[in-house]
């Protein structure tokens, strides 16, 4: 069988080749034709330029070519004996390349999604699905204030998500598209660092205490270190962006608060969650993406703003180079696998 699959060539390129899978499905997979599948800008995007192979910890530096992928939507064709998620003629979410057929980890996540609800709409439920950890991470509680820094996909959801539990949200960001798309999601609190002082602004708003919770949706060491310090005592700061690029500065003022202050520092990676439901665990992925889902369906959760480039993937060295390098642009990019047909 025959699939044409997005490859990371070599840094800062990507290609669309065919490819030749095996037709033997083992248990736990399942045969889906493509319909949507979404770009993780930070994720795929340290991938594409390189940048993963400068990470801590990074074994392997001889990375190309690359498969790459983040969040996938299409039709399960056949299933492996061990799947029960679902069953052939579904419409699934799973966590698949980028490709126009992919073999899907059925028995990790192959969800079942309305078949009437927008496909280019619903995939966004994959960047949602890691904001929700860092919900799931912390105490909030309804009107506690919440500082989200940064508002990417990840961040904005993040907003989204705390407010529906009640928090009252603030966010940073610098990027005037991004704060346009986030008051579009009714994100209106927003500060923009190059005008207003961001440690003023929230010390004025918090009257001198700081946020109960501050959560980092970028990925700057930097900034993880301002999250600390604009975080009260007793509050809880979260790491919900990854840190990829070396940083050297002074790390000391940021961990003595945390002692002094009692602060939670707190990492909120989504596959910290067991994939299904298992004892003495509150939560786990399946249940979180299912939430997402309903929320989104029920537009309690907003997307629609949020879709910028919407493309075939024969334009993938053009989407992944804007999505890195022209972020005033490009805010999110999904791939419409019909456009192959």
């Amino acid at each position: 069988m025959k699939t044409n699959q997005i490859i990371f060539t070599e840094p800062h390129k990507a290609e669309l080749l065919e490819r030749e899978v095996d037709e033997i499905l083992a248990p736990h997979q399942a045969l889906v034709r493509s319909e949507y599948s979404i770009v993780s800008a930070g994720t795929e995007g340290a991938g594409f330029t390189g940048l993963i192979q400068e990470m801590p910890f990074v074994q392997n530096q001889n990375m190309y070519p690359q498969n790459t992928g983040y969040g996938h939507l299409g039709e399960v064709l056949e299933i492996g004996s061990g799947v029960t998620m679902c069953k052939q003629g579904d419409r699934v979410l799973s966590f698949s390349d980028h490709a126009s057929s992919v073999k899907a980890d059925a028995v990790r996540m192959a969800l079942p999604i309305p078949k009437d609800v927008a496909g280019e709409k619903i995939v966004f439920a994959r960047m949602a699905g890691v904001s929700i950890s860092a919900v799931r991470s912390s105490t909030v509680q309804p009107g506690d204030t919440v500082l989200i820094i940064g508002l990417g996909l990840v961040g904005n959801f993040a907003a989204q998500l705390f407010q529906l539990a009640g928090a009252e949200v603030v966010a940073s960001e610098l990027s005037a598209l991004r704060i346009e798309k986030a008051k579009a999601c009714g994100i209106n609190r927003i500060v923009n660092p190059n005008e207003t002082d961001l440690k003023e602004y929230v010390m004025d708003w918090t009257g001198g205490k700081g946020v109960h919770i501050a959560v980092e949706a970028i990925g700057i060491s930097q900034l993880i270190a301002e999250a600390v310090m604009l975080t009260r005592s007793y509050g809880e700061a979260i790491l919900l962006g990854s840190p990829r690029a070396k940083a050297v500065f002074d790390v000391t003022p940021m961990l003595l608060r945390v002692h002094l202050e009692a602060i939670r520092l707190i990492g909120s990676l989504e596959w910290k969650w067991p994939p299904h439901e298992v004892n003495r665990c509150r939560h786990n992925i399946v249940e979180n993406y299912r939430q997402i889902i309903n929320w989104i369906v029920e537009d309690k959760i907003i997307v629609e703003p949020l879709l910028t480039h919407l493309g075939s993937p024969r334009d993938c060295q053009e989407i992944y180079t804007g999505l890195t390098s022209r972020k005033d642009e490009y805010l999110s990019a999904v791939f419409d696998w019909n456009l192959l047909n």
